[in-house]
Order: structure tokens, then sequence, then C-alpha cells
């Protein structure tokens, strides 16, 4: 299984968390080979987590937000044994402006659990710095669910 039949495949139970502000939890989205520094984020963050079942695997979607700083970060990762692995993070920020992907196509059981972005590729490869920043609390949701596949039906926020 890998990051192409993750989105292409029918999702199940999707339950949708509720926006917290500053510190991530591990326990939302566990990697454990990433300090815990990246966890930490001031109040003018927010984050929820996504969560959902496709091929038999339980997956999460990490999204964080600052508008204010127009960062939006959809990070999505499949459960293994209390970690994560993460096939492929969609986001916006101004250190390589426009949106983009960095994610691996390798095959789910090839990639190890617990690392944010190792040996991952991105695309587009050039930037664009004249992308508009469009996302809010209000669309971040379904910014991610269609970036993987998701059906998001209402408003959820």
């Amino acid at each position: 299984m890998n990051l192409k039949e993750v989105i292409k495949a029918e999702k199940t139970g999707l339950d949708v968390g509720k926006w917290n502000d500053g510190h991530i939890p591990r326990s939302a989205f566990p990697l454990s080979k990433v300090k815990d520094k990246s966890y930490k984020f001031g109040p003018s963050y927010s984050w929820r987590v996504m969560k959902f079942s496709c091929l038999g695997n339980k997956c999460r979607v990490l999204i964080i937000l600052n508008e204010g700083k127009q960062i939006f970060r959809a990070r999505l990762g499949i459960d293994k044994d209390g970690d994560m692995v993460v096939l492929c993070e969609y986001e916006f920020h101004s250190s390589e402006p426009g949106w983009h992907c960095h994610f691996t196509l390798a095959d789910l059981e090839s990639i190890e659990p617990g690392a944010a972005r190792d040996g991952k590729r991105r695309r587009p490869k050039m930037d664009n710095p004249a992308a508009l920043f469009t996302a809010s609390k209000a669309n971040a949701v379904a910014i991610a669910a269609r970036r993987f596949g998701c059906e998001v039906v209402g408003g959820l926020i």
C-alpha cells in the first residue's frame, strides 16, 4: 500500500477532532523520531486531528494552522504499532512559497515509522510566490480532506 492507494481508497469512520491551540500532545500524532520541540507551538497556532480508516489501516491527518503567519500543514500518517508512518505533508508557508506537498510513493512497509519527512519528494518542485494563502479554521478540514481523498459532508469546523 502506498500514498496513491490511500488517497484513492474508500474512507470509513471519519472523525474530526476539535480545534486546539498551542502545544500538540505526542499522543495526537505520535512520531518517535521527532524531538519534543516540534510539538510545541505558540497560542497563535491552532491544530486538530482528523481520523479515518482505509484499506484495513487507521489513518490520521494532523492539521496545523496559523492564519496570521499564513502557515498551513496537513500531515497524513498511518498508525503502526503506536507510531506514525508519514506518507505526505501538504502545506503553505512563506519559506517555500505556494501550496506544495512533501511525500513518498514508497510502499508503507518500507517506510520507517516515526519520522516526519524521511526521504520525501516535493511537488511542485518550484516555489510559487504568487500563490494565495486561502486556509482558515472554516475551510482547513476541507482543504486537507480534498488533498487526501476524504469525503467531507457539511461544515466540519
